[in-house]
């Protein structure tokens, strides 16, 4: 299982891949995101860390299109680029 620092890494990667294309804003869904390290998840329990890691990215102007209790599960849209921590 993937770690809370795995999913932070490949969320910045996916941001800065965005923001290198023009890109204003990103959908990050965490069922993508933790199949995109590849572990498909068979159940939420595995999707904890994702989650978190995807809030704890969160800054203002960012918004939580999806929350995580709907089936296809939590999606954020980031704004982009983002500002340093």
């Amino acid at each position: 299982m993937n770690s809370l620092e795995h999913y932070s890494q490949e969320l910045n990667a996916q941001f800065g891949r965005a923001a290198s294309r023009g890109m204003s804003h990103i959908l990050i869904n965490a069922r993508e995101l933790h199949s995109s390290l590849g572990d498909f998840p068979g159940s939420d329990d595995k999707l904890v860390s994702c989650r978190l890691a995807m809030r704890n990215e969160m800054k203002a102007g960012d918004v939580m299109v999806v929350t995580q209790e709907h089936l296809v599960g939590m999606t954020v849209r980031y704004l982009l680029p983002r500002a340093a921590h």
